[in-house]
């Protein structure tokens, strides 16, 4: 289920031709689409951490991503913290967010854990919509379908420092969400997700790893949030969307579940076609759902778990 050389070396070797794309003069439109996907691909990854590595599919992963940008949206805007101090603020209440979403599901199985971290993640978004901040010194409110804005240390930052800056993000988190994968705790994780019941058999404490599994998974969605915010400079209610919990689950499906590289790229490669190509939101939603379908027709492990695969067979009929 881990990620093997050939996956891993494809995200070095992306990375390498990321680094020097913008040489070729790319414009600041599809600048802006490659820096959103970089932070997008690390919530994909962060997904595959507990619904791919640890099998607790959620469903409502957006949560712990809309909980980091909508605080660091209320600590700026609102109370005038400076954006380092909310930012850290931010990071600490997604991973907290994540702890007792962790706590809640860690008793639940199978389908039960998708259905109830929906529920939380649909509760989430309907406030957020539903919910209004009044700023009497301003004179108007914020909240609701037009969000909450970021208030900013720097007035127009450099498309260039963007994008290497969330490039950079990308490597970083990759590789630390790959080291946890491949590490003591997510064999642990890679055990629950095959069987809780053996796992459970074995000694394993299966409560505590799947609540570990939720806050790691939350503390990288959070982070993912965080340079959401920052980049777009708003909070808004689609934050919490179904949509974007549903784009990190097919992300990680078309990957490959548990590899966590697979999924990066696939999120990458989607959003970059989907997002680059101008696309309305309703088509994009489509194009996804057509790419999950094909992808379980052709590729029913991923198209990285199912390459591997075929690999080991004709190495073993040879």
């Amino acid at each position: 289920m881990f990620p093997g050389g050939r996956t891993t070396g494809a995200l070095g070797a992306a990375s390498g031709i990321l680094l020097l794309l913008p040489l070729l003069g790319l414009d600041p439109f599809l600048l802006d689409v490659l820096t959103v996907g970089f932070l997008l691909a690390v919530f994909a990854g962060s997904w595959d951490l507990v619904g791919g590595v640890a099998g607790q599919i959620s469903l409502g992963h957006a949560l712990f991503f809309g909980s980091a940008t909508y605080a660091c949206a209320i600590l700026t805007s609102l109370y005038r913290w400076p954006f380092p101090a909310a930012a850290a603020v931010a990071l600490l209440f997604s991973g907290a967010v994540g702890a007792a979403a962790g706590a809640l599901a860690s008793r639940l199985r199978g389908p039960f854990v998708a259905l109830f971290t929906l529920a939380l993640g649909e509760l989430a978004h309907e406030v957020a919509l539903g919910q209004a901040f009044f700023s009497p010194k301003e004179g108007y409110s914020w909240g609701g379908e037009g969000g909450i804005p970021v208030s900013l240390p720097w007035v127009e930052a450099s498309p260039w420092a963007g994008y290497y800056a969330a490039l950079l993000f990308l490597v970083l988190s990759a590789f630390a969400m790959l080291r946890i994968a491949r590490s003591r705790q997510g064999l642990l994780w890679t055990a629950i997700a095959g069987s809780e019941l053996n796992a459970q058999a074995s000694g394993v404490d299966v409560v505590r790893h799947k609540r570990r599994a939720f806050l790691a998974s939350a503390l990288f969605a959070g982070a993912a949030g965080v340079g959401f915010a920052a980049h777009v400079g708003r909070a808004t209610a689609a934050d919490f969307s179904i949509e974007l919990s549903f784009q990190a689950a097919t992300c990680a499906a078309i990957g490959g579940r548990g590899t966590v590289a697979g999924p990066v790229l696939a999120a990458l490669l989607l959003h970059a076609l989907f997002q680059g190509a101008g696309l309305p939101p309703a088509t994009r939603v489509l194009l996804y759902a057509a790419a999950l379908l094909a992808t379980l027709r052709f590729f029913p492990r991923g198209v990285a778990g199912t390459l591997r695969e075929r690999a080991r067979s004709r190495k073993m009929v040879s």
